[in-house]
């Protein structure tokens, strides 16, 4: 039987946390986000969603982009990372955490088996966060992460809750072929 709470377990389930990365003026960040998404494929959109009091939020706002960048199981300590710091204590994450950006691309994190650049298309109120929606307009890939059909064989960095993450089996179901 399920309990009924909305507060201990709300946001309390499996997902990918991707880094979001921002930069303006010569200031950039990095943060964790576990509550993002694609929104459309023609044209392609993502959304993720960041708290208001958030240093990135305000770069995301005066750079008008944003990154979204996918990091594999042997990187969850910096994904982990850039959830605990924060640039408005000074602190630099990228350098903190090792966390290099790929040449002429500020925004794409080396290590990242998939990258998407937005621009900022709107920006939508969602309670305590903004949702930032981004038309997708560049997407990095390792191509040793995936298949010959497309599908992920990298082991991805799977939040569970509380400072715990796994990630996928390589045993695989498919359906419908």
């Amino acid at each position: 039987m399920l309990s009924a709470t909305t507060d201990r377990f709300f946001g309390y389930y499996p997902g990918t946390v991707a880094l979001i990365t921002a930069a303006h003026d010569g200031q950039r960040n990095v943060m964790a986000a576990g509550w993002h998404t694609a929104l459309s494929a023609d044209p392609p959109l993502y959304g993720v969603a960041v708290g208001r009091e958030r240093a990135t939020h305000a770069l995301i706002r005066a750079g008008g982009t944003f990154g979204v960048n996918f990091l594999p199981l042997a990187h969850a300590d910096a994904v982990q990372g850039a959830g605990l710091h924060s640039l408005h204590g000074g602190v630099d994450k990228h350098a903190l955490l090792n966390l290099d950006t790929l040449p002429g691309q500020p925004l794409a994190l080396r290590g990242a088996y998939l990258h998407y650049t937005c621009r900022v298309s709107a920006v939508t109120p969602t309670g305590d966060h903004d949702l930032f929606v981004g038309h997708v307009e560049q997407v990095h890939f390792d191509p040793d992460a995936y298949d010959d059909a497309g599908l992920l064989v990298a082991p991805p960095a799977i939040y569970l809750g509380r400072s715990t993450y796994t990630t996928t089996s390589t045993e695989r179901a498919e359906h419908g072929r």
